[in-house]
C-alpha cells in the first residue's frame, strides 16, 4: 500500500544537511512540509482553532471507534473456540492489524496535523511510519489469503480445508512479508529541526520525514508506483478473481436447481452470507484506501500539485477503514452479533437494546452516512478558507 509521496520535499536526500539544503532551496522558510504521506504545506504557527477542532473530533471518532469495534471482534473470536475456523483467524489479524495502526499511527498524525510539528521523538518518528506501512499490507495480504482460502472450500470441496494451525502460520508468513516490506520506509527516516518564520517570530519546528538514498526523487517515484502496484493493485485483482470465480459457482448452481435438498440449499445460503460479508470488507478497504493512493502517486510522480483539502479528505478516509469492518461482521453475520450482545458493556440492556441492536439494525449505511458527513465538513471548511492555497 502507498503512502508516502513525492510533495516539496520528493528529492530528500540522505544527510540533515543536503535536507536542509533542499528546504532552503524550496523557499520553505515560513513554510514546510511534513512530506510523510506526501502531506500538505503548513503555516509555521499551528492549525487554526475551527481546524484544530474539526481534526481533533474527526480523528478522535475513528480512534474509538476503531479500537473498541475491533477489540470487540478479537474477544469474539478467542471466546468462540468451538467454532473458530481459517477465516475468523484471518478476519481476527484484520483487525489485530487495524488496532496496530490505530494506537501507533492515528494518534500520532492527529498531533502532527494539528501543531503543524513532531512532539515524539526519533523512535516513534521511526514507529509510527512503520506501523502504517506494515498495517495497511498486513491487511492486503490477509485479504488475499481469505479469498485464495474461500475459493478453495468451495471450488474444491472435497479437498481437504487448510487447519487452524496453518492458518496461524500464513497469519505469522503474513506478518514478516508485511515487515519486510515496510522496513525500507521506516529506515530511511530522519528527524530534523528547523527554525520557521521571520528572525523576531521565529519558532522551532520538529519533522518527521523520510531521506532516501540518491537519486531520491527517482528512488522514491518508484517505490511509490512499485508498492501501489505490487501491494495494492495486484492483490485487488488476484481478490477480484477469485471472489468473482467463487460466487458465479455459488449464485449460478442455485439458479438452475442443482440443490433440491433443504439442507444443502441452507448450508449454500450460509457459504454466500460469508461470501458477501467479505466481499464488503474488501470494497470497503479498496474504497477507502484507493484515492490516497492514486494522489499520492500523481504527486510523487509530479503530476499534480499538493492540496490541502484533497489531501485530508483522502488521509482520513483511508484511515476510516479500520472502523468499518466490525460493522460489517455484525450485518451480516449472526453469530458475531450473538456474541456481541453477550459482551457485558453492550448487551446487558436487553436483547433489543444497546450497541449490538444499533448495529445489527443498519450499521453500514450508518457508517457511510457518518463518513460522508465528516468528509463533507473537511472540504467544506477548507474550500471555505482558500483550500487551493498554501496552508
Amino acid at each position: 500500500m502507498v503512502m508516502s509521496g513525492g510533495s516539496g520535499l520528493a528529492g530528500m536526500s540522505n544527510g540533515s544537511l543536503a535536507a536542509l539544503s533542499r528546504l532552503r532551496a524550496l523557499n520553505l522558510s515560513a513554510l514546510w512540509n511534513l512530506s510523510m504521506d506526501a502531506e500538505p504545506r503548513y503555516r509555521a504557527e499551528s492549525q487554526r482553532p475551527a481546524v484544530q477542532a474539526l481534526l481533533a473530533a474527526a480523528y478522535s471518532i475513528i480512534i474509538i471507534i476503531s479500537l473498541s469495534g475491533n477489540t470487540a471482534v478479537c474477544h469474539v473470536v478467542m471466546k468462540n473456540k468451538r467454532t473458530r475456523s481459517v477465516t475468523s483467524i484471518f478476519i481476527m489479524n484484520l483487525a489485530i492489524a487495524d488496532i496496530l495502526i490505530t494506537l501507533l499511527n492515528t494518534p500520532f498524525t492527529l498531533v502532527r496535523f494539528v501543531y503543524s510539528t513532531w512532539m515524539f521523538g526519533r523512535a516513534m518518528c521511526h514507529v509510527s511510519r512503520f506501523a502504517q506501512y506494515c498495517s495497511v499490507h498486513v491487511s492486503v495480504l490477509t485479504l488475499v489469503a481469505i479469498a485464495i482460502d474461500r475459493h478453495q472450500v468451495v471450488m474444491h470441496p472435497m479437498k481437504q480445508r487448510m487447519s487452524c494451525l496453518q492458518g496461524v502460520v500464513w497469519v505469522g508468513v503474513i506478518w514478516v512479508m508485511a515487515t519486510c516490506f515496510s522496513l525500507p520506509h521506516a529506515i530511511y527516516q530522519t528527524l530534523l529541526r528547523f527554525e520557521f518564520g521571520e528572525e523576531i517570530t521565529a519558532s522551532m519546528r520538529m519533522v518527521c520525514l523520510p531521506s532516501f538514498p540518491q537519486p531520491s526523487d527517482l528512488f522514491w517515484k518508484y517505490l511509490d508506483l512499485t508498492t501501489f502496484v505490487l501491494l495494492f493493485m495486484l492483490p485487488l485483482a488476484i481478490i477480484s478473481i477469485a471472489y468473482a470465480v467463487v460466487a458465479k459457482k455459488l449464485w449460478m448452481r442455485n439458479a438452475i436447481g442443482d440443490v433440491t435438498l433443504a439442507q444443502s440449499t441452507a448450508h449454500r445460503r450460509r457459504k454466500k452470507m460469508t461470501m458477501k460479508m467479505l466481499m464488503a470488507v474488501v470494497v470497503v478497504f479498496a474504497v477507502c484506501w484507493f484515492p490516497l493512493n492514486c494522489y499520492v502517486v500523481l504527486l510523487s510522480s509530479k503530476v499534480i500539485e499538493a492540496n490541502n483539502a484533497v489531501y485530508f479528505t483522502f488521509h482520513w478516509l483511508a484511515m476510516s477503514s479500520t472502523c468499518y469492518n466490525p460493522f460489517i461482521y455484525c450485518w451480516l453475520n449472526h453469530n458475531f452479533r450473538a456474541e456481541l450482545r453477550s459482551l457485558p458493556l453492550i448487551g446487558r440492556r436487553g436483547k433489543h437494546s444497546g450497541l449490538a441492536s444499533t448495529l445489527s439494525k443498519r450499521p453500514l449505511a450508518w457508517a457511510v452516512l457518518m463518513s460522508a458527513k465528516l468528509l463533507m465538513v473537511f472540504v467544506i471548511i477548507y474550500l471555505k478558507d482558500g483550500s487551493s492555497k498554501v496552508l
